[in-house]
Formats: C-alpha cells, sequence, structure tokens
C-alpha cells in the first residue's frame, strides 16, 4: 500500500492518476482550499469523488477545448494526467489537462 493512501488528499493529486485517464466533467465552482481558507476554482468528475483544484494552465486548457461559459462543461470529456512542474525552486508533480 502507498504511504500516500493513510491520509488521503481532499483533492485529486497527480499519485491519484496512473497514467492517462478520461474524465467526464459533472460541476465546476468554487471551494475553500487550504490552511489560508482561499476560495478556488474546483472542477468535479463523474469518476472521481473529489475534485481537482484548478491552475491557470488546466483552466486556459479547458477553455480552449471547451469555452469560457463553466455552464457548458458539464458532461464534456477531457483527458488528465500526470506531470512535473516547477514549484517553489523544485520540481513536484501536477496535474495537466488535454483534450479528450
Amino acid at each position: 500500500m502507498q504511504a500516500s493512501k493513510l491520509c488521503p488528499s481532499p483533492h485529486i493529486s497527480a499519485e491519484d492518476l496512473s497514467g492517462d485517464t478520461e474524465v467526464t466533467i459533472s460541476t465546476v465552482g468554487f471551494e475553500v482550499i487550504g490552511e489560508e481558507k482561499e476560495n478556488r476554482g474546483c472542477v468535479k468528475f463523474d469518476e472521481f469523488e473529489r475534485s481537482m483544484v484548478l491552475n491557470r494552465t488546466n483552466l486556459k486548457r479547458i477553455i480552449a477545448h471547451h469555452g469560457n461559459d463553466t455552464a457548458e462543461w458539464k458532461g464534456k470529456k477531457i483527458t488528465l494526467y500526470p506531470s512535473e512542474t516547477d514549484w517553489g525552486g523544485r520540481t513536484v508533480p501536477c496535474i495537466r489537462v488535454r483534450e479528450s
């Protein structure tokens, strides 16, 4: 068992993906995130119980594929895949989005 499974993140993380994962958008909205209690955009999918916190890169990619009106995203498919990004001077795992 992976140790990260003992205390799962409240949101989808790169470790939750074993490779390309096609998902269906169910809802888009705001959730309070982290110790700072930040109100951040999140997307929920039919295939996961937890949501994915949006970042600018993934938001731009979803907009490019499905338009700027989030009300139109429900039922649309995208592919999530694990990747890496530079953050705080180090390379960390992340989720990226591509068209299905």
